[in-house]
């Protein structure tokens, strides 16, 4: 059963299941509900998934960066008296579990990269963010949200796009914001020296975060595992949600505590 929606320091978040904690970190303009295809993992797990600063229901808008989302939840956690856990980030929330691990180790059991990146080269970065902040000021909410579900899918099926479309909440000041924090990034320097399991994944046709960035950062982290997933955009907790589900199973129970 899913429990209610509970908040801890302007941080909202789902607190579903029992078991060993998995975080499940929502990516660029989404939110908590996102995660929905993958509630059935708390058969077997704990899950905690937040709203990140600025979205969804977190109304916190100040302070914006993959830093300090990292920072919110360690409280989080530390507030929910959780010294270990399984992190999963999806796109920017790949950043933030990177962070996670920068800041505090000793907390991250595994890890999931999820059509995610590691280092954005600035330039490209920057005129990206830009062109998507221009789209975004010119257009109504709900022609961005559309946009960008169309994006993110490879199969570009009416019932996807919408189902895709209640994955984001698009609020425009955390959005840029977030987006300027996040090219940013450079974790590539760390990834060498990681040592806790770690599974990178990646969508054949992802056009967001285009296998190149998947195939850099196993390059700089050749200890972790790599699943590409065929015939998948930027969304597989919604276009191929029961082989990454079985992905995720697999691995955290491969990596559970009385397991190592």
């Amino acid at each position: 059963m899913i429990s209610v929606v509970k908040e801890v320091n302007t941080i909202h978040y789902l607190d579903i299941g029992q078991g060993e904690p998995v975080v499940l970190i929502h990516g660029l303009g989404s939110l908590k509900e996102s995660w929905e295809n993958q509630y059935e993992l708390s058969s077997n797990y704990r899950l905690i998934i937040p709203d990140l600063r600025g979205h969804g229901e977190s109304e916190e808008y100040d302070n914006i960066s993959i830093s300090v989302f990292a920072q919110d939840i360690l409280s989080l956690l530390a507030s929910l008296g959780i010294e270990k856990a399984h992190f999963c980030g999806l796109s920017m929330g790949g950043l933030v579990v990177q962070e996670i691990y920068c800041q505090n180790n000793k907390i991250v059991q595994s890890m999931v990269l999820s059509n995610t990146f590691s280092y954005a080269p600035t330039c490209l970065g920057q005129l990206t963010v830009m062109k998507g902040a221009r789209n975004l000021h010119s257009s109504t909410s709900d022609e961005y949200t559309t946009y960008t579900a169309e994006k993110c899918l490879y199969r570009k099926e009416p019932s996807l796009i919408n189902a895709a479309k209640k994955m984001f909440l698009i609020k425009k000041t955390p959005y840029i914001a977030s987006s300027f924090s996040a090219i940013k990034s450079n974790y590539l320097p760390i990834l060498p020296f990681v040592r806790v399991p770690t599974l990178i994944v990646g969508g054949q046709y992802d056009e967001i975060n285009p296998l190149f960035s998947v195939f850099q950062t196993k390059w700089f982290m050749p200890q972790a595992e790599l699943a590409i997933l065929g015939n998948c955009g930027h969304l597989p907790i919604l276009e191929k949600k029961n082989e990454y589900n079985h992905l995720l199973t697999r691995f955290f129970h491969k990596y559970q505590e009385n397991a190592l």
